[in-house]
């Protein structure tokens, strides 16, 4: 729990988490090891899960026609998954364990728990959410380029 807890503090998702959510939550995680092709999810399914990379590497995938693309990367440090953590949603990609991978796992329900028994990571939560939100349409926009806008949407306006 305690190797746990050390790698929670550092996510900036639970920054903020008072610490005796921070105790739970590092309770709550659990690592799970996987192989090289495991899937941890495939499109369209509500996998309501967090993962934070402890080692080795996945692969965000997306299904055009009859090939699999890879979209993105994530190594040791990554945490993704976040979204899932607050309420139900399909994955529109699949993610799947490029080498041997080790990763820290959150899921919906126990984090719901945490959510009822400390009411103010809620809006942590939320706060977090959209500080990631902004990030990211940041980052899109800045690779975009002025030829590329249109196509990359406006989320925080």
């Amino acid at each position: 729990m305690q190797q746990n807890l050390e790698l929670l503090v550092k996510i900036p998702f639970f920054a903020s988490f008072p610490d005796k959510a921070m105790k739970l939550l590092a309770f709550i995680a659990e690592r799970e090891h996987l192989s090289p092709n495991d899937i941890l999810f495939e499109e369209g399914d509500d996998h309501g899960r967090a993962y934070f990379i402890l080692s080795g590497q996945l692969n965000l995938l997306r299904q055009f026609g009859e090939e699999k693309v890879i979209v993105q990367y994530y190594s040791e440090g990554d945490f993704l998954g976040s979204f899932s953590l607050i309420g139900a949603m399909p994955a529109l990609f699949t993610l799947q364990a490029a080498k041997a991978t080790t990763v820290l796992t959150i899921n919906r329900a126990q984090f719901s728990k945490i959510l009822e028994q400390f009411p103010a990571t809620t809006k942590l939560s939320l706060k977090a959410l959209l500080n990631e939100l902004y990030q990211w349409e940041r980052k899109n926009i800045h690779e975009a380029g002025a030829c590329c806008l249109k196509r990359t949407g406006a989320t925080v306006i």
